[in-house]
């Protein structure tokens, strides 16, 4: 909303507090552009609009049909419109995999006690996989752990998995929004690899950190 002034915004997420949250920093900001709504993703047909542009980040992950979610958003885009899409990749997300799998054999609640209990044992114990969350930010934020290891529901995506469903969608790949481009085109040198997934597959196998944080990409519908 800042970046583009002309623009009209919608936020839309199912939290109440959020949201609110949300509307302090927009007056704080002086922002006038953005509407703010409460709703189900799986809801947004009852909006009657159709979007230029459309981000979801880290949120079709975390639904019980991730399929059902991005098909929504979908035919919320307008002709030619894109759209913004932030996933968990399997590969990078292994010692997280470990862990929430530690957390359901204990049984570990995430209250604001358990949450603080097992970050100490993963700071007493220091096994190999706990490392890479220890160094992240979402270790120091109750709220970003919760959301890194104890959500409820987590789907982990693989790339030949985006291809599939972009294809079932309707959707062209874009272009991942990530870092790792330019390393990527030292072994990839033709332009055209940047938009070839197959490629991208082959890069994340020989790279299978590349995507801790999510994978990041824009897609473009017809």
């Amino acid at each position: 909303a800042a970046q583009f002034i002309n623009s009209n915004v919608t936020a839309i997420d199912l939290s109440q507090s959020s949201l609110s949250y949300a509307a302090r920093k927009t007056m704080e900001l002086k922002l006038k552009n953005i509407e703010y709504i409460q709703a189900d993703l799986l809801n947004l047909s009852q909006l009657n609009k159709k979007f230029d542009i459309i981000e979801c980040q880290g949120v079709l992950h975390h639904m019980d049909s991730p399929l059902e979610g991005w098909t929504v958003l979908t035919n919320c885009l307008k002709s030619h419109g894109l759209m913004r899409i932030g996933l968990y990749s399997d590969l990078a997300r292994q010692d997280i995999k470990k862990i929430r799998k530690e957390i359901e054999v204990a049984d570990i609640k995430p209250s604001e006690e358990g949450m603080r209990k097992f970050r100490d044992v993963m700071v007493e114990t220091n096994k190999s996989h706990y490392k890479s969350l220890a160094s992240s930010f979402d270790f120091y934020s109750l709220s970003t752990f919760r959301d890194a290891v104890f959500h409820v529901k987590e789907h982990r995506f693989t790339i030949p998995k985006i291809k599939d469903y972009l294809q079932k969608l309707g959707l062209k790949f874009c272009g991942f929004e990530s870092d790792l481009v330019t390393h990527f085109k030292q072994t990839y040198t033709c332009s055209s690899d940047l938009y070839d997934l197959d490629k991208w597959h082959e890069y994340e196998a020989s790279n299978p950190n590349a995507f801790q944080g999510m994978y990041q990409f824009w897609c473009q519908n017809s």
